[in-house]
């Protein structure tokens, strides 16, 4: 057994990254207040996080190479820690930075994450311990969702990212005592340099490899129309149910601990079950049906709803929107070319990202247009319903 180390390391990892990466999310309402923005540069802010991932993932493979994938994963931490205390400055562009810089510290727990478990993986298990790598996505928003708006009423929203600001540190030290053997066959040798990461060769392995496996650009297409949806919910929840369904702070970020909860079980559960009773692509074809029945439900949603109900939308959203991404990622693993798997989970999430980069800013303008968020979850739910052309696809071409 000697993959449970590494995959509880990558689990740590994995969750403290997305803590950082929640952190707007969570806290959007105070520190709208705080800046006098308007709604819509949440969206601005979750896409430069997102962007700041997409970076990493399309640039960042050598120093994966050479540094071995747990010192890769730290480094990831520290420029993190240093996103968020940016984002308690009282300037528009630090914030921005900040977000970014927090965007970074993501991007290493997918590509430098799945080849740690690709590499140590039982095959007949990949499935769920990917899925249960990717629980640490909901994890982290649970952690999130009830500790930061707990702490921003007894510490300011600035007091409460300061202390959040910890949480990476001590992952750091946590993961330590692995990275000797985990990092073992780095290559110590390679030079890394501006041209290295920056060159075209590079910038373009990413996206390049998902042609050179059957199924892997249809799979990764498919993962960024489901994107957008899952990105809506994620950067607008809180906001949304402030706003527009006047609850306070702390219940919004119930509601969103609510959802993240329930898809910490929900990724294991589907993890399993494309595993063990149904095909990988039958799952995610019938997750993008359920994730857009959601997504529309929540559009028409109102102050008249009772709260209860917004928890059950938030419970079923929990597996519906929030679960998939195990799936999707052992599926882009499995169709990898061989001795290219951090290339190829960095060109599959990519795509993804892709989703989460457009989806915020978009949600925002329409809501804008719209004056209200409703219209803008309701097209959220269109768009996730892209994703059955490219999962039939495969369905037509290979049976699953």
């Amino acid at each position: 057994m000697s993959w449970i180390a590494p995959l509880a390391a990558v689990l740590v990892i994995q969750t403290t990254a997305t803590i950082l990466s929640r952190i707007v999310a969570t806290l959007a309402p105070p520190m709208l207040a705080a800046h006098g923005w308007s709604p819509d540069m949440i969206g601005w802010l979750s896409a430069l996080n997102t962007a700041g991932s997409v970076a990493f993932l399309m640039a960042g493979t050598p120093l994966i190479y050479r540094l071995g994938s747990i010192r890769s994963l730290q480094s990831g931490m520290a420029v993190g820690v240093v996103g968020a205390l940016m984002l308690t400055l009282p300037l528009d562009l630090a914030a921005l930075a900040g977000s970014f810089l927090m965007g970074l510290c993501y991007g290493p727990s997918v590509s430098g994450g799945g080849d740690i478990l690709q590499r140590l993986s039982p095959p007949q298990h990949r499935n769920l311990i990917f899925s249960i790598k990717q629980a640490g996505v909901p994890l982290g928003g649970v952690l999130a969702g009830i500790g930061l708006p707990l702490a921003a009423a007894s510490l300011g929203w600035q007091g409460a990212i300061a202390a959040v600001a910890l949480v990476p540190v001590l992952t750091i030290l946590v993961v330590q005592p692995m990275r000797g053997r985990l990092d073992a066959g780095r290559d110590s040798t390679r030079r890394l340099s501006a041209a290295s990461f920056l060159s075209p060769a590079n910038l373009t392995r990413p996206l390049s490899v998902l042609g050179k496996a059957p199924g892997l650009f249809a799979v990764g297409l498919a993962g960024s129309f489901m994107a957008v949806g899952q990105g809506a919910w994620f950067a607008f929840l809180v906001t949304y149910a402030v706003i527009e369904l006047n609850f306070p702070l702390p219940l919004a970020g119930a509601l969103f601990a609510t959802m993240q909860t329930i898809s910490i079980g929900g990724r294991m559960l589907l993890g399993y079950l494309s595993d063990r009773v149904v095909p990988g692509l039958v799952v995610l074809r019938l997750c993008c049906l359920a994730s857009a029945a959601a997504t529309a439900t929540l559009a028409l949603s109102g102050t008249h709803w009772p709260v209860w109900s917004l928890f059950l939308l938030a419970a079923i959203a929990g597996i519906a929107v929030s679960s998939w991404n195990g799936v999707q990622n052992a599926e882009m693993a499995h169709r990898a070319p061989p001795g290219m798997i951090a290339e190829t989970m960095a060109g599959g999430t990519i795509l993804i990202f892709l989703g989460y980069i457009i989806g915020p800013p978009l949600f925002g303008a329409v809501a804008l247009l719209a004056g209200g968020m409703g219209a803008a979850f309701m097209l959220n739910a269109a768009i996730t319903l892209l994703a059955l052309i490219p999962l039939t696809w495969l369905s037509i071409r290979r049976p699953a």
